[in-house]
């Protein structure tokens, strides 16, 4: 009987473990800062409006009572012209002059304030929505980097309290430790972005330049991850060996967040195909997935810092390729994304080759 109530408490820990409550948590979570967050925001725009539409108003009644008191000035003048006065058209010509003058001049102060209004209240209201806009992107990070850290954790820990308390069968075993080392892997890589983020960021990191064999490079990615995801298919196409000059260290990253975006956004059966080739002085790298796509919107904001788009279900926190674009633009290259017909995204990355 203990036996049996062991396997099912076994059981229910392979199949429900606890980050995934967690993950369910942080999701309502992340719903209810939203909603707060964008009350917050629609009643800074109305209050913002309402401002401006008041400024507007004064500035209008301004130019009124400016303009009506000119015209009871004129008319007042004219009362004191005497009739009889043989420069009469004169005088009646000079104050139709002035009158025609403060109400021309009160126009055009009125609309050059008008203009700087409109202008500055332009700036102020991007700057307001790029303030939100980054506040909620790096609200989001954290959101996001607190699930990616305390996950592996939580199953790092739970993996090897169950090896430690349990007896399982080898193939469990394996199993378990399978995971743990994906977690690990996972985890260290989420390390190195944050740290390279803010090194490259403050100046702090200064690459090292060497010759590269770049077709090795991305074997040995390739052979890191069929290891880690012995599920998944990569193929790398047959080429000759290609070389560039770089940072060893960041190249390796540069293809490691690229296969691992390829993985996170597409089905376990599909393929992912990556292609090593250089056309006179441009090596190209592409890495073509058949996963969900990247619509056109979006295919310039995936490269901004912590942006994840419309599909935050997935992990991660916005820094892969933002990070990848930055290392590649440092080594002289560029990087493009378009679709994969009939599905999915194809990376293409160009660097110069060794000889340049």
């Amino acid at each position: 009987m203990l036996a049996s109530v062991s396997k099912k408490r076994q059981s229910l820990s392979l199949r429900h473990p606890p980050h995934q409550y967690f993950t369910s948590i942080m999701t309502l979570l992340k719903n209810v800062i939203g909603k707060f967050r964008i009350k917050k925001l629609q009643t800074i725009y109305v209050l913002y409006w309402i401002l401006l539409t008041y400024i507007i108003a004064a500035l209008v009644f301004w130019f009124i009572a400016l303009n009506n008191q000119v015209t009871e000035l004129a008319s007042y003048r004219l009362h004191l012209i005497d009739k009889n006065d043989k420069n009469v058209e004169v005088l009646y010509q000079k104050v139709a002059e002035y009158r025609q003058r403060k109400t021309t001049q009160y126009l055009a102060e009125g609309i050059t304030f008008l203009l700087l209004i409109i202008a500055g209240a332009i700036f102020v209201f991007r700057a307001i929505r790029r303030q939100f806009y980054q506040s909620q992107q790096q609200q989001n990070f954290m959101m996001a980097i607190t699930h990616e850290l305390k996950t592996p954790i939580a199953v790092t820990k739970l993996n090897l309290e169950t090896l430690l308390k349990r007896t399982l069968q080898p193939e469990q075993q394996q199993k378990l430790i399978s995971t743990t080392i994906q977690e690990a892997d996972r985890l260290n890589a989420l390390c190195n972005n944050l740290l390279l983020t803010s090194q490259m960021e403050a100046g702090g990191y200064h690459i090292i330049r060497e010759v590269i064999p770049f077709t090795s490079l991305v074997a040995a990615c390739i052979k890191d991850f069929t290891q880690r995801y012995p599920q998944r298919q990569l193929m790398l196409e047959d080429g000759e060996e290609v070389s560039v000059n770089g940072d060893n260290m960041l190249l390796y990253l540069v293809v490691n967040n690229l296969l691992d975006n390829a993985i996170k956004y597409s089905a376990k059966e599909d393929i992912v195909l990556i292609k090593v080739m250089q056309e006179r002085s441009i090596v190209t790298l592409q890495v073509a997935d058949e996963g969900i796509g990247i619509d056109e919107m979006q295919r310039k904001k995936v490269f901004e810092k912590y942006y994840r788009g419309a599909r935050r279900q997935t992990k991660g926190t916005g820094l892969g390729l933002y990070l990848t674009k930055k290392i590649v633009e440092q080594h002289g290259g560029s990087i493009h994304i378009q679709p994969n017909n009939p599905r999915g995204t194809i990376f293409t990355v160009q660097f110069p080759s060794a000889g340049k």
